[in-house]
């Protein structure tokens, strides 16, 4: 490596950190903003919510990087230009496609890093993150402010609720009837109250008695202080056990693929997250390649243009990303079509800035 690549490279770093941290805060207080009715029951302790937050801060940079990357080529890139240092190391016999050697080193780099991320580590911190969910989710209220309420689950029991207080997780005065095959009543359970624990709920202070055909007691009453009965928890559940494309390795999606490929089932979206899962850490190498021609080319405007030019590039990319995945899970697009389609118009794009740069 020359004295040249290392000058530049270290003068890239200290806006691409900039550039990456920056963008992995908005995509952290995005992720934040998702779970703020979460945040604001004000259940919730303060060491889960960091939890759960540093769990999406891998996926959260494998995003970033390529705007790191465009950031810091573009900054110093623009710098020097604007300060004259381009002009003399031109001027010493080195063409501006040697110089930019450093800035695609660096968009290699970054690019092969999301790549790794992706395969190694954002599976299963996006599965920890998703448990830390559910964990947040259980300290949460499962009840709303109610009195006098009727209602089944999918067993076919028959309850009646007193008092919810959404609160403590509390049910007071609780009813239960047990039905048989033929829709009878077989049991009635009564409690003063049911407290949720874990994913349980936990009847206190009741009674049961059993019936015959007939309607008729059956035995003695049973009398317990506690006893544990299972309601369906869907919204738990759905936080606990979902697993969508974002938490899977590209390897789980392929063989995903191929069984829902022998099944006869559609594949169409899982092909398209799965090149995307690629498409957007090589953006790295993309951004680097376009952001250095177009740094210097309005580096004359100020030191600062390599912000501005950052903004503008990552919002034209973005927009045509988003229009070919839409086409792509829409099925309109071929899956390797809508993965690389963007990527491969700003390599163009910027093959055409590299060689038109005097």
């Amino acid at each position: 490596m020359r004295i040249i690549d290392r000058y530049l490279l270290r003068s890239m770093v200290l806006p691409f950190i900039i550039g990456l941290l920056l963008f992995v805060l908005i995509l952290l207080a995005e992720v934040a903003y998702h779970i703020s009715s979460t945040i604001v029951g004000g259940r919730v302790s303060a060491a889960l919510i960091i939890r759960y937050l540093l769990l999406r801060t891998p996926r959260a940079i494998v995003w970033s990087l390529p705007f790191g990357t465009l950031l810091g080529v573009s900054m110093a890139i623009t710098a020097l230009a604007h300060h004259g240092e381009i002009t003399a190391i031109r001027a010493g016999g080195v063409s501006f496609t040697r110089i930019c050697a450093g800035t695609i080193l660096l968009g290699t780099v970054a690019s092969a890093s999301g790549i790794a991320l992706n395969h190694y580590v954002v599976p299963w911190t996006m599965e920890a993150s998703q448990d830390t969910l559910a964990e947040m989710m259980m300290t949460q209220p499962v009840v709303h402010q109610a009195h006098n309420q009727y209602f089944r689950d999918e067993q076919g029991r028959f309850f009646y609720v007193g008092e919810m207080l959404p609160a403590e997780n509390l049910l007071r005065q609780v009813t239960i009837w047990t039905r048989d095959d033929a829709s009878r009543i077989r049991s009635i359970t009564r409690a003063e109250r049911a407290e949720l624990r874990g994913t349980v709920w936990v009847l206190q202070n009741g009674s049961r008695v059993r019936l015959d055909e007939r309607g008729q007691m059956a035995g003695r009453i049973e009398r317990f202080a506690e006893y544990e009965i299972k309601l369906a928890r869907a919204l738990q559940q759905y936080y606990a056990e979902r697993r969508g494309p974002a938490e899977m390795a590209p390897h789980e999606l392929r063989e995903l693929i191929e069984v829902r490929e022998r099944t006869g089932r559609d594949t169409q979206q899982l092909q398209v997250y799965l090149h995307f899962k690629y498409s957007i850490p090589v953006a790295c190498f993309v951004f680097a390649l376009i952001a250095a021609p177009l740094g210097h080319r309005y580096a004359h405007h100020g030191t600062y243009v390599g912000v501005v030019v950052a903004i503008i590039a990552v919002f034209l990319y973005n927009g045509v990303r988003s229009w070919t995945l839409a086409f792509g899970l829409a099925g309109a697009l071929d899956p390797l079509v809508a993965g690389w389609i963007p990527n491969a118009i700003f390599v163009l794009l910027g093959l055409v800035l590299l060689a038109t740069e005097r």
